[in-house]
């Protein structure tokens, strides 16, 4: 059957018929690199995560926070800012399968990071974990929550799909002040890219507070 497919189209798929995530990732990058260094000069680059953990709470305050964490692994995360904000007030989620990765996430397979289900115990009435795929638990659990406290969302999820879900079904809580935490921001196929298709579909503007790992992982405040 002759096919209605564009000629050029056809040309191009005959001088290029594979597509290659090693050249969509050479072509994506130039877009984080000139993200970064827009915001370089007002953005602090830590060694590690933890200090910059650390910013985000004194930018923060000590008021009371709606944390939501969305991949969880073995817990440090989460057990940090529990440990580092006392208001009673304040609380935490963490989502997670706990069985590893549902989809490859470049060479690691699914299920990597499998904990065989086990969820971090952490003793602290304020901490919740809700295990299984976002898409199935997210839902439910936003049937009994509504913000109480400043939202904090730390973007852990590794996949594209996972990141951009997240961000697209908590739009509606999403508001100038909310503070996005991106674990995996530099990587360019994933969650960088949910970002900005999230960013620029939803109309939001966001700036950067700080970095660590050379700005591999980024915190940023919503301001519209």
């Amino acid at each position: 059957m002759q096919t209605k497919i564009s000629p050029k189209r056809i040309l191009a798929n005959t001088l290029y018929p594979r597509y290659s995530a090693f050249v969509d990732k050479l072509n994506r990058n130039p877009l984080f690199v000139k993200f970064i260094k827009e915001n370089e000069p007002t953005a602090p680059c830590f060694e590690e995560r933890y200090e910059m953990y650390d910013h985000v709470m004194k930018h923060i305050g000590d008021g009371a926070v709606d944390y939501l964490e969305f991949g969880v692994w073995k817990g440090a995360s989460i057990k940090y800012w529990a440990e580092h904000n006392a208001q009673s007030e304040s609380r935490f989620a963490g989502f997670d399968t706990f069985t590893g990765l549902p989809e490859a996430w470049d060479f690691r397979p699914a299920g990597t990071f499998d904990v065989e289900g086990k969820i971090p115990e952490i003793n602290d009435p304020r901490v919740q974990f809700v295990a299984g795929l976002f898409q199935q638990t997210l839902p439910q659990f936003l049937n009994g929550f509504s913000i109480r406290n400043r939202l904090v969302l730390h973007l852990d999820a590794d996949l594209y799909s996972a990141t951009l879900y997240v961000l697209a079904r908590l739009h509606h809580l999403i508001v100038p002040g909310t503070i996005l935490m991106f674990d995996e921001f530099g990587d360019v196929q994933h969650e960088f890219r949910a970002y900005n298709d999230y960013i620029s579909s939803h109309m939001r503007e966001c700036r950067v507070l700080c970095g660590s790992y050379q700005y591999y992982t980024l915190a940023l405040e919503v301001v519209k």
